[in-house]
Order: structure tokens, then sequence, then C-alpha cells
């Protein structure tokens, strides 16, 4: 059987992108090239740390056909129209040239995934580079492109021989991973930043022996801003910045909190729903319920609401309680 990704590689890449945001707690995220608007859609649902939630996403793109795709594939769904949110989310999109930054568009992260070997290796990557780092120079930046030692595994590409071939016919190069990481140090250095390397794509079905020894399909750079920096960008930013092509505001839940009372009664319910034969649940199901994030906003808070109320025991056991009846 034929070796395969598993999840899907751009599942992968998607999952790796999401988590490094989520570990690094920003609340506003900018993906230039956003395309279709598949990685932003992706950042939709809420984040996993309720502390920090994600309530901004960007992107920038200069396809008009796909910023419409973006856009209706970022608008509020059945669901989110029902099941309304804790936390404000908006969703702007950009139309222009991703290496020029929009003006006063503060952001804590960019992504630009699979955009950079796109454009032109001498002149659009060092531009697009600028605008990301040099441009928005936000706290956190992620940069994913193929690696192409990997392009080995994919015998149709001939890598490594006089008719080696791109992934895509609109690549304009593909780096090694010492290409890449060279890259990556050269603009940390420029720019004040720490960079991290990371592989993605190492997770398959029926791989070929020895598949991972030329590190992942895909290669990730993570940015993180240092805590000083005094470097001065003295690049020439050139064109017309993006302009704002479209802008959308997800419902959100703005009911004032239940009663003393009427909070008790929601809450029992949905314990004993929940809790076993012995009476015990879990503060994380208890959580996992809308009703009880749309009263509480925060788990901390709804921690905090259990261990004043007489009807509920904690356990030794962290996040374990006890429905005294």
């Amino acid at each position: 059987m034929e070796p395969y990704f598993f999840p899907a590689l751009w599942e992968q890449r998607r999952i790796c992108i999401a988590r490094t945001l989520y570990e690094h707690h920003v609340h506003s995220v900018l993906e230039v090239g956003c395309g279709e608007g598949n990685v932003l859609s992706f950042l939709v649902s809420p984040s996993p740390n309720d502390e920090h939630p994600i309530t901004r996403l960007c992107g920038i793109d200069i396809n008009n056909a796909a910023l419409d795709l973006a856009y209706e594939r970022l608008q509020p769904n059945d669901d989110d129209k029902r099941d309304l949110r804790v936390d404000p989310l908006s969703v702007q999109l950009f139309h222009g040239d991703a290496s020029v930054p929009v003006p006063d568009l503060s952001v804590d992260a960019v992504v630009c995934t699979e955009v950079i070997e796109h454009v032109d290796e001498h002149v659009g990557a060092p531009a697009l580079t600028h605008a990301v780092l040099g441009g928005y120079n936000p706290l956190l930046a992620v940069f994913t492109t193929p690696n192409a030692e990997f392009n080995v595994n994919f015998p149709g590409l001939a890598y490594g021989t006089p008719d080696a071939r791109f992934r895509d016919d609109d690549h304009k190069f593909e780096w090694t991973r010492e290409q890449f990481r060279s890259w990556a140090e050269g603009a940390a250095d420029k720019y004040g930043y720490t960079v991290e390397i990371r592989g993605i794509g190492l997770s398959m079905r029926n791989p070929i022996a020895g598949f991972d020894s030329y590190g992942g399909c895909t290669q990730m750079a993570v940015f993180t801003r240092n805590a000083v920096d005094s470097t001065t960008h003295s690049d020439v930013v050139t064109g017309s910045p993006p302009r704002l092509y479209a802008s959308t505001e997800y419902p959100v839940f703005t009911q004032p909190q239940l009663s003393s009372i009427a909070l008790q009664k929601l809450v029992r319910k949905f314990a004993l729903d929940i809790c076993n034969t012995q009476h015990i649940f879990q503060l994380d199901d208890l959580w996992d319920i809308l009703e009880i994030k749309q009263q509480f906003k925060r788990c901390r808070a709804l921690e905090k609401w259990l261990d004043t109320q007489a009807t509920y025991s904690a356990s030794q056991s962290s996040g374990l309680y006890t429905v005294n009846t």
C-alpha cells in the first residue's frame, strides 16, 4: 500500500500552527497570503485556553477571487448564531501585496504559511520577511515552507537529478533545511527575534523506511520577539499598502448572569447530568457545557464559584467534585 500522511499534511500543518499560537497566548492573528481562508477558518473555533482567547483574525491576499471565498468561509454559520460564543471575534480581510505592511495594523502574531516559496527568492522573499518581522514586528511570527530534501520521497519529483521539479509549478524555489535555517537565523538576527525550527509531516501510514531522515515534509520557523529590540530596520518599502476588503463580527453572548438561585439550579442540573453513580463529576466536563461557559466566562471563575457552594465538595484529585445530596 502506498505511503500517505495521516492526518493529511495540510491538517498536520494547521494543527501545528494553531498549537503554536495557543502556546504563546496570542489574542490577535494576521495571516499574510491567506488565500481562501483555510488557516483562518481553522482558528475561528475558541482557543482551548479560555484565559487567552483569539478575538481578532486578519488576512491579506492579492487575489480577489480567493478573498471572496475566504469571506464566505469566515461567515458565522447557523451554529455560531445559535451557540453564542463567550468572547468576541472580529475578522478583517485586506486586498493587496502582502509584502507591504498595512498601516497601523497591530497584531500579536503573524502567520505566513506556504507563501514565501511563491515569490522571488532574492527580491520577494526579503520583502515579505521585512513586512512580517520589520513592518508588523509581532510578538510571534510563524513561517512554513516545503522542505526540498523531503522531495526524495516523491519519485515523480526526481529530486537530486537534472530533471528535478518543484512540488508546485508556481513555486519559485524550495529550500533545503540548511537554506531554511540560514534564512531564519539571519532574519532573527536582523529583526531582533529568537527562532526555533520545527519539522511538520512526520506522521505517515505505510512510510518508506528512513523517510524521516530528511526532516519533515514541511519546515516551520517560529520567531519570538526579543524583550529588548534595539535593531534599526532600514529597508525601504515600496508599493501601495493593502486596503480593507471585508470585515465580519461574530455574534457573542451578552446577556447578564442569571440570578444566584437560577445559577445554582442551572449548575446543579448539568452537574447531575454528567456525574457518575457516586455523584462525582469532572470540572472540565462541566466547563464543556456551553450554557455554563456563557454564565461564568472563565473556567477559573466556575471553579471559584463551586468552592463557595455547600452543594459541592472538591475531591483530593484535582478537578473532581462531588454533588452533595
